[in-house]
């Protein structure tokens, strides 16, 4: 089990046991009555732990021990990690046996597929599957190296998915794709953009740099280390706080069901995930049912899949036939294209927005930050003026996210003067690479510009003076190393068995691990990559669970498998340290148009129609139904890496 590296990266000692780091064994809300004596804990020959009273009673002087009770077992749930700063790195494995595909195949053995005549009521729960499209890619990826067999598009996967397990056998599901909910939650992280920027504007203090709040490990990571961060963190709700919403608050109406009549189930990239839907925004207490109530990464899906007898390569009937507009299949547009990144597509929305807005034409330089692609900023500058109208930045990995948190806080003025619990300090050796990385830098950006009179050099010029002054104004942070295509919840790239078959072990996915050097093995002064068997002398750190060439291939599959795919991703940097330009003009950004179709206009009447359903005219339904909250995890953290029970307030 794999949680972002955000999670598992901090002070805290990643072989830390759980007694040692976890505060809620230790927590006791019971107070003890006035008259109750001295006790003892006496434990049975079955385990079996019973609180003894050594206090005598009236009539039984010499009975010690008459008052026996059994003490109920500690228990720790999602709801207890998020509210805590201190085991999630030690006991992952604890705290997700309630979400996996076991709960699944529960659920299909235990829900009835019709009402009971004598109970009629009880109405069955609803099944709904959404899946995300990075996960349909790995699946992809996965079955055509197994098969060797060409990738399978994503629509037709997702189809026979969804035709797979619509039999009433198998559950009676209704699957979806998440791409819709996605699209509504970049139309309110713009719609929140602008609310920043009119605000700082206006003179008023405005939480800026606008940093993206999709990635639950990067969320997490922030409130229990990085609390003063958190005013800078999008409001809006991710892809699936929007899809659970939808299918409780909106789907479920529409046919008649209550919120605990649905089973709502989503794929997710990551285990992060399962600790997203665990939190309290996204709880109903009328009806005691989450927007989500259960989450499987994509090996715990194709664990499901394979134990219902899912087989991928059998074809169904109008399979590759785009669909223009919501179906019975699906009440949303199917797979929307988002151009930009994989993990969402956030800055580049950002930045079309911007450029949209603008009075003059414009074009944007990018720059990766120490020849890494997961540390890349990118300005939006005025060709006629000359101005730099924006700065963002992609900024993926923990280490880059440290960076990040620093580089705001200089920005900014947040938490310099006191660092959040968990930020650690910095080894030596880290620090000393930092400083020569520094010192390297002007040397790399001069080679560049070598060339008197080129655009490059000219472009560079104006980048170092123009763009190092100008601010933050949006972040894409995610807390994998190249983002959600790797999620720790990914299918993982096949591995060269090793000689001796006990000396690996096998992970509840039936992966084998750990995976060899735990991480990537990349090109080293122009050598060949040797993926996956062995170390290589000087090679740079990469992911901790995949390769980079797994993670290439499952990225190209997520681009190409759409049905409407863009030629590329747009916003591609250039060399190490270089700069370059891409020339925009204020047109509107090109649609997904099939058939004479613009399907993202399409999907921008709906999401409307969906909201004035959903919350009418409240401008407070509105906020709760688009966007959540984040809370500041506060602690006192001890030598040892613990924290006390008192200490701990959400």
């Amino acid at each position: 089990m794999a949680f972002s590296g955000a999670l598992t990266i901090t002070d805290l000692d990643d072989f830390l046991t759980p007694s040692q780091a976890c505060i809620i064994p230790v927590r006791n809300n019971k107070k003890p009555a006035e008259d109750e004596g001295p006790t003892e804990i006496h434990i049975d020959s079955n385990n079996n732990y019973y609180e003894v009273s050594t206090y005598p009673s009236v009539g039984h002087d010499d009975d010690i021990g008459n008052s026996k009770k059994a003490l109920e077992k500690a228990e720790i749930n999602l709801n207890d990690c998020l509210a805590c700063s201190g085991c999630i790195t030690s006991t992952e494995s604890l705290l997700i046996t309630m979400q996996s595909q076991n709960e699944i195949l529960e659920f299909i053995k235990t829900n009835p597929t019709v009402v009971d005549p004598e109970s009629p009521c009880h109405k069955p729960r609803l099944p709904i599957l959404s899946i995300s499209p990075q996960t349909l890619a790995s699946l992809s990826a996965a079955y055509a190296t197994a098969s060797s067999r060409p990738p399978i598009p994503l629509l037709v996967l997702l189809r026979r998915i969804r035709a797979f397990l619509s039999q009433p056998e198998k559950g009676s599901w209704r699957v979806w794709d998440t791409t819709f909910a996605r699209h509504m939650s970049l139309r309110e992280s713009v719609v929140e953009f602008h609310e920043r920027k009119d605000k700082k504007e206006k003179g008023k203090a405005a939480e800026m740099p606008m940093l993206a709040s999709a990635c639950p490990g990067w969320v997490c990571y922030a409130e229990k280390a990085q609390g003063d961060m958190l005013p800078l963190l999008s409001a809006a709700r991710s892809s699936q706080g929007i899809i659970g919403a939808l299918a409780k608050s909106w789907y479920g109406h529409k046919l008649q069901h209550k919120p605990d009549e649905i089973y709502h189930v989503t794929a997710m990239p990551c285990y992060d995930k399962k600790l997203e839907a665990s939190r309290s925004d996204f709880y109903s207490s009328l009806y005691s049912t989450r927007d989500v109530d259960c989450v499987l990464t994509t090996g715990e899906l194709d664990l499901l899949l394979q134990e219902l007898g899912f087989d991928p390569h059998v074809p169904i009937a109008n399979e590759s036939t785009p669909s223009y507009s919501a179906t019975e299949d699906s009440p949303f547009p199917e797979l929307l294209t988002h151009e930009g990144s994989s993990s969402g597509s956030y800055l580049q929305t950002i930045i079309h927005d911007v450029q949209r807005s603008h009075p003059n034409p414009t074009r944007i330089i990018t720059r990766e930050i120490r020849g890494s692609t997961d540390n890349i900023e990118y300005l939006i500058q005025d060709t006629i003026t000359g101005q730099i109208v924006f700065k963002g930045a992609k900024v993926y990995g923990f280490r880059n996210l440290q960076n990040l948190v620093r580089k705001v806080a200089k920005e900014t003025g947040i938490g310099r003067s006191g660092r959040g619990a968990g930020a650690g300090k910095l080894s030596a050796a880290v620090a000393a690479r930092r400083r020569k990385a520094k010192t390297a830098a002007p040397a790399a950006t001069s080679a560049t510009t070598s060339a008197e009179g080129t655009d490059v050099e000219s472009i560079a010029s104006l980048s170092l003076v123009s763009g190092e002054d100008k601010k933050l104004d949006f972040v894409e942070v995610m807390a994998c190393p190249g983002g959600c295509v790797n999620g720790g919840g990914q299918m993982k790239p096949t591995v060269p068995t090793p000689s001796a078959p006990e000396a690996m072990e096998v992970d509840e996915e039936g992966y084998q691990r750990p995976l060899p050097d735990d991480g990537v093995a990349v090109a080293v002064n122009g050598g060949s990559n040797n993926v996956g068997t062995g170390t290589v002398a000087g090679m740079e750190e990469g992911m901790r669970w995949s390769t980079k060439e797994w993670v290439a291939k499952v990225e190209d599959i997520y681009w190409t498998g759409l049905p409407t795919p863009p030629a590329s991703p747009p916003l591609t940097a250039s060399n190490v340290n270089g700069f370059a330009p891409q020339v925009k003009t204020n047109g509107t950004t090109n649609g997904q148009v099939n058939n004479g179709v613009d399907r993202n206009l399409q999907s921008d009447q709906l999401a409307e129609e969906i909201i004035h359903e959903v919350c009418g005219d409240d401008a407070s339904k509105r906020w709760d139904f688009m966007r959540t909250r984040f809370r500041k995890v506060e602690s006192d953290v001890l030598s040892s890496g613990g924290v006390t029970h008192e200490a701990v307030k959400w």
